[in-house]
């Protein structure tokens, strides 16, 4: 069952609009992706869910589960320069976030956990960019993502050090995981660049009484 989609670099159409539901709709895609698309025999009695910290107290027996855990703001495009939309106007410049996901997988058998993971892994990683089309499929609203964005999806390894504070304060046995993130989520804004007013009258009084 292949699902391939572009690798190529993402382009944005002048009037795309990322919504704020789209924090959201990624990770429900993300989810829902694997769900749909599992091997076979591992298909069987599996669940995919989001998680939260407190669905880490009673977990799943069987399957994968997705916590979002961080959430930054890129900082390679922070001045980013006002949106114009297909009428030409001027809108706020988009927020860039990078959302920070911790993927577990769960099983009795050990074994059963390194397959999961091996196949969850190698999927994700052969998805690249996940499109508008594939995002939008996952939420109720057909367009969170404007035509021409996507997400770039890339597994991420914590250091030692940052997954033990994690687990840590999850208070739980250490099940198999790791971390992914989704680079460039693009929550664009409603609200119009206010220009500043005309010049109408020039004040001369600035330069009064300075000794050349």
């Amino acid at each position: 069952d292949e699902l391939r989609f572009s690798t190529a670099p993402l382009y944005r159409e002048l009037n795309s609009m990322a919504s704020d539901r789209a924090i959201a709709t990624v990770g429900r895609a993300i989810v829902g992706l694997m769900k749909d698309h599992c091997r076979a025999d591992l298909a069987r009695g599996a669940d995919f869910e989001l998680y939260g910290p407190q669905n880490f107290d009673n977990p799943m027996g069987y399957g994968v589960s997705l916590m979002l855990y961080r959430i930054a703001i890129n900082a390679s495009p922070r001045n980013r320069p006002p949106r114009m939309t297909a009428t030409g106007n001027k809108m706020r410049p988009s927020l860039p976030l990078d959302l920070h996901y911790l993927l577990t997988v769960w099983a009795s058998a050990v074994d059963t956990q390194h397959l999961m993971l091996g196949w969850a892994m190698r999927f994700l990683e052969d998805r690249g960019v996940l499109p508008a089309g594939v995002l939008n499929a996952y939420d109720a609203e057909p367009d969170t993502f404007g035509a021409g964005e996507g997400v770039e999806l890339i597994c991420d390894p914590l250091g030692l050090q940052d997954y033990l504070q994690i687990w840590d304060k999850l208070k739980t046995r250490m099940p198999l995981s790791v971390s992914y993130v989704a680079r460039m989520v693009l929550l664009d804004s409603k609200l119009p660049m206010s220009a500043p007013a005309p010049v109408r009258t020039r004040d001369s009084s600035a330069g009064e009484g300075v000794v050349p």
